[in-house]
């Protein structure tokens, strides 16, 4: 017997600048007959850890941290260490046990099954991988998870994102009247994929999905998606409150799977949390492509002048507005670019 694992979770859902990205990742791990879903974290303790070590570093052991993206990301104001250090040795690490060395984050997008967003900011020069990480020290970790996952029985399917562009969010926005369908229509691709994943029905599929910003209900979203393959899927709704709300997805040829919608899902579920930090990872990494390319335009603008980089999040997207100007960033500009929501 077996289970079918995914987690999906986004980041970039709030700000007001830069793209939405939402991660998947989906696991095949051995398990007994009627046995409950495996604790990943616990299977794999080996080769991950929940917590890595200090001042960018591997955990004592050297494992991988993997956690909540935002726990991971350190501040820039640490110089010991990249900010990204600890999304990167992850991410880069568990790709490395898929058999993708991304050379630069064009490669690192195709690997993840992505799309670079349209705009011409983002079609900047590739930023060289890795970026902060030692690549010995992210060998040394990649081969104590490849390791843990084999003497755990458990099987790394698929790492994915998604990337949706300012354009498309303002799109979908327009066209649905809500802005958590933004996220919807990435999550609903993503279950199609872990659903395509279970031809037989001796194995289980069970996808943990972070909530969509505070929305309860999901059986409609998860029929619609789903229909679109397999238009006799039925959706029962097990549970739905404040914290977690939980489906059963079934044919009538016995196929079935659960999905739930969790607050939180990353600190409870290890393909949630790598999710997590794939769609962290990328979106700072688009931003820093973001960052460059109106950097540039400013220079040649303004000679002397320094534009500051901004995370594209409200406050600080605010101050980046003001300081760009409208002669570097004109209206056309704000309007391909700048969230409306």
């Amino acid at each position: 017997m077996s289970w079918i694992l995914a987690g999906i979770d986004e980041a970039g859902y709030g700000p007001t600048l830069g793209p939405l990205c939402v991660g998947m990742t989906v696991w095949r791990v051995r398990a007994p007959e009627d046995a409950p879903a495996p604790d990943l974290w616990g299977l794999l303790a080996k080769g991950v850890c929940r917590e890595p070590g200090r001042g960018g570093r591997a955990d004592a052991h050297g494992r991988i941290a993997v956690a909540d993206s935002k726990a991971l990301k350190l501040s820039n104001s640490v110089k010991s260490a990249h900010p990204l250090v600890h999304l990167e040795r992850g991410v880069l690490g568990f790709l490395r046990v898929l058999g993708h060395e991304p050379a630069d984050d064009t490669s690192l997008v195709e690997a993840l099954g992505g799309t670079l967003p349209r705009h011409e900011c983002y079609h900047t020069t590739p930023t060289t991988l890795p970026t902060g990480v030692n690549k010995g020290e992210l060998s040394i970790a990649t081969g104590l998870v490849r390791g843990a996952l084999q003497a755990a029985g458990v099987e790394l399917l698929a790492a994915r994102v998604n990337i949706i562009d300012e354009a498309r969010f303002n799109a979908i926005i327009r066209e649905t009247g809500n802005k958590a369908e933004t996220t919807a229509a990435a999550v609903g691709g993503f279950l199609r994929e872990a659903w395509s994943v279970i031809p037989q029905h001796h194995e289980r599929l069970g996808v943990v999905c972070d909530r969509l910003g505070g929305r309860a209900a999901y059986a409609g979203l998860i029929a619609r998606e789903m229909r679109t393959i397999e238009p006799g899927i039925e959706v029962d709704t097990l549970e739905e409150g404040p914290a977690r709300s939980r489906y059963l997805v079934r044919t009538a040829a016995g196929r079935r799977g659960g999905v739930a919608f969790l607050t939180e899902g990353e600190q409870h579920h290890l393909p949630v949390a790598l999710a997590s930090m794939i769609a962290k990872y990328v979106r700072e990494l688009m931003m820093h492509r973001f960052n460059a390319h109106w950097s540039a335009v400013h220079a040649r603008a303004h000679p002397g002048r320094a534009l500051r980089a901004t995370a594209g999040y409200a406050l600080d997207a605010r101050r980046w507005l003001n300081e760009v100007g409208p002669d570097v960033f004109p209206p056309h500009e704000r309007a391909q670019l700048v969230r409306t929501a």
